[in-house]
């Protein structure tokens, strides 16, 4: 993969944009990424006073020599796409004189930033089970944001989200990530008061993530429970997954959002091609809902079975049986107040879409 597309899968956590509001870093490492984030941050910043010491031309050690102030800086950075540990030890022995962090670009900092802690300092190397920890798994276009929504506002369980996504999928197969690391680390920090955890796995980045010689077995030994959420209505699914690719609209959660959303859906044709495409994606659904039952028994899980349609017809019955399989205790005069922001996504087209495509299905069988 590129320079270029790793940041950018990276950049969809805004990893870059948040460490760019941080002052007096000393960044230390291979030339390409060095360059890139020195224009990244130049590009943010109207005043960029950190320290970019590139590899290419500096000689690792006369690191004392090139930057006498190292003490001055808020923290050493080190960059390395190749081989981020081994860069991290030599630098290590280089400074021994510093008293300021020294940290991984990956492995410390992008860390820390999914799991909801200051940036500047190290990541946890500890493995910190919860009492509670769940894991949501599911397919695209099943409801799983809008149920992640619903659990994180009882306050009581966990904040529920896709952690291991695409840019730790990305990082993980081109830069020898620890998503291991990554997942301990949510699992310690990313809990509500009660101590509770919840993650999701949606069915392709996990696949996918077996790319990068993902051990199942344990990250399935670092989670209790799992639910398993399933949309009965796979058409319906389908063609939501087919107008969220073509649109770019994922989720809506204001009006700006839908006036855009539904300005889009009217360039859409519906012809043979899109219909070919919902015929594929409905396919995809099942077999990877297939896949994920299978992977489950395998690693002799039993999860909570969940429907998004029953989600939708009682909202409240399905979170107190998510709250009770995963035993949690409501506290003491609790009042359970569900919402989410993510607006539901019906439209005519998408109906039409619905109807021509089954119609087209009866007539082929």
């Amino acid at each position: 993969m590129k320079l270029e597309q790793l940041f950018q899968a990276v950049e969809e956590t805004q990893f870059l944009k948040q460490l760019s509001s941080q002052d007096k870093l000393f960044l230390i490492g291979d030339s390409a990424p060095i360059e890139y984030i020195k224009k990244f941050f130049q590009d943010h910043r109207e005043i960029d006073n950190n320290y970019y010491y590139n590899l290419s031309t500096h000689e690792l050690n006369n690191l004392s020599i090139i930057a006498p102030n190292l003490n001055s800086y808020q923290a050493i950075i080190v960059v390395s796409l190749q081989d981020e540990d081994l860069l991290f030890q030599e630098v290590k022995q280089n400074v021994d004189f510093i008293n300021i962090p020294i940290l991984k670009l990956f492995g410390d900092i992008f860390i820390n930033l999914l799991s909801h802690r200051q940036l500047l300092q190290p990541a946890s190397d500890k493995i910190v089970k919860p009492p509670i920890s769940y894991a949501i798994v599911t397919t695209p276009r099943s409801g799983s944001t809008y149920l992640c929504d619903l659990l994180d506002s009882t306050g009581i369980a966990g904040h529920p989200s896709e952690h291991l996504r695409q840019a730790a999928q990305e990082l993980s197969r081109h830069c020898n990530f620890n998503y291991l690391k990554l997942l301990y680390n949510l699992l310690q920090y990313r809990r509500t008061a009660n101590g509770v955890f919840g993650t999701k796995f949606i069915s392709h980045f996990l696949f996918e993530f077996q790319q990068t010689k993902l051990n199942f077995k344990q990250i399935f030994n670092s989670i209790d429970k799992f639910i398993l959420l399933v949309r009965k209505d796979k058409v319906a699914q389908a063609v939501s997954l087919v107008l969220a690719q073509k649109t770019q609209v994922w989720h809506i959660r204001n009006n700006l959002k839908n006036i855009t959303y539904k300005s889009k859906l009217g360039d859409i044709e519906i012809d043979d091609a899109l219909l070919n495409d919902v015929e594929q994606k409905y396919k995809f659904i099942k077999q990877q809902e297939v896949r994920l039952k299978k992977i489950l028994a395998t690693n002799q899980i039993e999860p909570l079975l969940i429907t998004y349609e029953d989600i939708l017809e009682d909202t409240e019955l399905q979170i107190n049986r998510i709250l009770n399989f995963l035993a949690i205790v409501k506290p003491e005069n609790y009042i359970m107040n569900i919402n989410s922001g993510i607006k539901r996504m019906p439209s005519d087209i998408s109906q039409q879409i619905i109807h021509q495509f089954k119609s087209r299905k009866s007539t082929l069988h």
